[in-house]
């Protein structure tokens, strides 16, 4: 890693890591303010401090999913061919291929856990939100590819049998958080914004609900988890 790119990563997960703390707190005050009836009461069966550990959880995630997609975006933009471009985007979507399957298959057991009654409601949400942040990631860094990826000559990205396709095929598989189900219970526990980047622009996660009170505003696969 050359010294720009170490300088401009310490610089993001200095700022980021600032953030999170607040955001995480922002995150437990918009996630009670939810459309879903049956999503408000089954989230309100959750502890305070068990939904606040979840969303520090989410915000984790969200933090190392900056970090690596301004990573891949910085390297990509240093690159001085394309076929050292090619080579990046190639390495970066056989490991988010593998990836993304881990996460499906994790939530895919948390969902099988759940229906066994093996984890408890508060836990099962806490791992399904943060399994989503990172499922973001896979996304955003995807988009980043296929953007790149579009750009190379065919012959270069036919070297390194990169299809633009199947990148956004792989981009359209991470944004359905596993299912409209799953997505939900993301939701309820770290709001809407739940696996954007800390450093997009996005509005406070805490603005949503002030907005409502207020007239004038609105890495593998991972280990299962044990059961509190």
């Amino acid at each position: 890693m050359n010294r720009s790119l170490s300088i401009a990563l310490a610089a993001i997960l200095v700022v980021a890591t600032v953030a999170v703390p607040v955001a995480a707190a922002n995150v437990v005050s918009s996630a009670t303010v939810q459309d879903d009836p049956e999503s408000n009461a089954e989230t309100d069966s959750i502890k305070p401090g068990a939904r606040f550990a979840a969303a520090v959880g989410v915000q984790h995630a969200e933090l190392e999913g900056d970090v690596s997609t301004r990573a891949i975006d910085i390297r990509l933009a240093n690159a001085e061919t394309n076929a050292t471009k090619a080579s990046l985007i190639a390495d970066h979507l056989e490991t988010s291929e593998r990836r993304l399957a881990d996460l499906e298959a994790r939530l895919e057991w948390l969902n099988e856990s759940r229906e066994a009654g093996e984890l408890s409601e508060g836990r099962y949400r806490a791992e399904v939100a943060q399994t989503a942040a990172e499922m973001r990631t896979i996304e955003r860094r995807a988009a980043i590819a296929a953007s790149t990826a579009a750009d190379l000559p065919a012959d270069v990205r036919d070297e390194r049998g990169i299809d633009i396709e199947s990148i956004r095929t792989l981009r359209d598989r991470a944004a359905e958080l596993g299912g409209p189900d799953t997505a939900s219970v993301a939701r309820s526990i770290a709001g809407d914004d739940v696996g954007r980047s800390i450093g997009d622009g996005r509005e406070p996660r805490g603005s949503q609900r002030s907005a409502t009170e207020s007239p004038g505003g609105q890495n593998g696969t991972a280990a299962p988890p044990n059961e509190n």
